[in-house]
């Protein structure tokens, strides 16, 4: 059986690793380039690591549930503007080369 101290041990450890992993991600100059094609993918498995719903990440967004479900299964055609207020919903960066 868990003591609280224990529990609170492995809470506080798993944060210390989750914030070294952050400065590690924020650090990095190398991007992670990925095609249009894969955004959807990206979208379910960001949203879906934060806990939240696709009704939640559209109400952030101010996007219809609707909307958004279809910008996850890459059957809408959402503007720039639309993806990039979803993206920082979701804390994801996005980058368009137009080359």
């Amino acid at each position: 059986m868990n003591t609280k101290q224990g529990i609170l041990k492995a809470v506080n450890d798993q944060i210390k690793h989750l914030q070294a992993l952050a400065y590690t991600i924020e650090a990095s100059e190398s991007p992670d380039l990925r095609e249009l094609t894969v955004l959807p993918e990206i979208l379910a498995a960001r949203r879906e690591s934060l806990n939240m719903t696709p009704a939640e990440v559209a109400e952030l967004s101010g996007l219809s549930p609707t909307t958004y479900r279809s910008i996850e299964r890459g059957s809408g055609n959402p503007r720039i503007q639309t993806l990039q207020t979803v993206c920082d919903v979701l804390n994801v960066k996005i980058r368009v080369d137009l080359s």
